[in-house]
Order: C-alpha cells, then structure tokens, then sequence
C-alpha cells in the first residue's frame, strides 16, 4: 500500500498535461483517445454487462496461478464481489474500448480473463480477442457470459503453458494489442512481454496491469520502459502502455487518466 502510494504522488506531480507533450502520436492519442468520448451503444454494452456481475451473488472457488489477491483471504468468491476488487473498473473498460477504435484493433491477446470485462470491452468494436484464464471455474462462468460474442476466443490454461504450447506451436499473431493483465510477478510480466515480442508488430500497443503492484512489478516496469525495442512509453499509474513505433524515437511519458 505505502509503495503504491508513494509513487502515485510521484505520477501526479510527473504527469503532463496536453500542451507538454511534443509527440504528435502521443499527444493525439490523448486528447483524441484517452480523454474523448466512449460511443453511446459501447457505453451500455459496458454498463449492462458490469450490471449482470453486480446482481450475481453466485460463489465459485478460485484457482490462484499468480501473486495472489491483496484483499480475498480464501478461495470462494462471490461474483459480484471478484467485481468490486478485482475487475477493470467501468472508466478503464470504456477506455479499453476507445483504444481499440482510435487504433483499429483487429486482434487482441489478453492474459488474464477474469470475469471477462476487460474481453468484452477488447471485443465490442469487432477485434478478434483471445484471452487465457487460468482458474477452470473462472473460465466456465466468463465463458457462460461470453458465449454470444463469436469474436472471441477463451482459453482455459495457465499463461506460461499457452505462451510455450498452443501459441508456440500454432502462431495466431500478430496482435495489435496485447494485454497482460493477470500474475503481477514482475520477472514473470518481464518473460511474457519478451516472448510476446515475437507476436507483434511495430504498431502493437502493449498494456500492462498494475505496475505498481509491487516493488518488482515497478522494477519490471522500468525495465520495459528502456527495452531496445520499445519506442515510447505511458504510465498512466494503473496502467503501463508500451508502443514499438519505429517512426519515433524512445520517450516516456506520465498521463493522468
């Protein structure tokens, strides 16, 4: 929490309004993107998918694959409180939803499905989204939800095994976005966004969760932000987004969201 805290403090007082910003792309993407409006019919999608996990008090038991949770104690979980705790809060699925207008997602890579509203969010503008979860119970119940969206792909699996098996062995890259949303083990995110690398291409935007989860997740971070490959970085706080643009030179940026 303190960890947490402190760099939050530090984001505020780094973080650029539009006129300190001179990319072009970067300073587009934010005004015209992460600060625009989410359309109407995406916003009652949103909303009435998030509506239908707050109404349920269904409970099912976890299997934990990654750092664990700061909050849950045990295993069994009500829906609507994995909602409350663990899930990508209403303003950042309809963020997730403008990105993939503003930069035209076709296909999308999420490790980490939960209850499938950062899937649905990836899915609305028509993307092909195939996202890896973990925990069979977890799995079942998304993909229950999910079962009428066509344009996406649920895999039951633990990331490390669809990385180095079903992915490894039938290639479905590149994507244009891949989110690593789950794990929040900084030398585990560091090997995935290595080998993910391989499934990009230069207008791939990469997001990460929670890269102040900890102190090693904030290390990884760093890290990335300053990989050969990486041509500019975003730090929203909650989110890290990672661009491969080889038009521009290496920059990092603080965006307040």
């Amino acid at each position: 929490m303190l960890h947490a805290l402190k760099h939050y403090l530090k984001h505020v007082v780094k973080s650029i309004h539009l006129h300190g910003i001179h990319s072009p792309f970067v300073f587009n993407l934010q005004h015209a993107c992460f600060y625009g409006a989410t359309p109407a019919n995406d916003l009652t999608a949103l909303k009435t998918y998030r509506k239908s996990l707050t109404q349920d008090t269904t409970v099912i038991t976890i299997e934990d694959h990654g750092a664990g949770s700061k909050h849950f104690k045990n295993k069994e979980r009500a829906i609507n409180a994995i909602l409350n705790i663990n899930c990508t809060t209403l303003n950042r699925a309809a963020l997730l939803t403008r990105i993939c207008h503003y930069l035209n997602i076709k296909t999308a890579l999420e490790l980490g499905t939960s209850l499938g509203v950062g899937t649905h969010a990836l899915s609305l503008n028509g993307a092909r989204v195939t996202s890896i979860e973990a925990s069979q119970s977890m799995y079942h119940y998304t993909a229950s939800n999910l079962k009428e969206r066509s344009n996406i792909n649920l895999v039951n699996g633990t990331f490390k095994a669809f990385l180095n098996g079903e992915l490894a062995q039938k290639p479905q890259g590149p994507y244009d976005l891949i989110f690593i949303d789950g794990h929040h083990d900084g030398a585990a995110t560091m090997r995935y966004f290595e080998q993910l690398l391989a499934f990009a291409h230069t207008n791939t935007v990469f997001i990460l969760d929670d890269i102040y989860w900890s102190t090693a997740m904030t290390q990884t971070w760093k890290k990335v932000q300053q990989h050969k490959q990486v041509t500019a970085s975003i730090d929203s706080f909650y989110w890290g987004f990672l661009f491969l643009r080889t038009a521009q030179s290496q920059q990092a940026f603080h965006i307040k969201l």
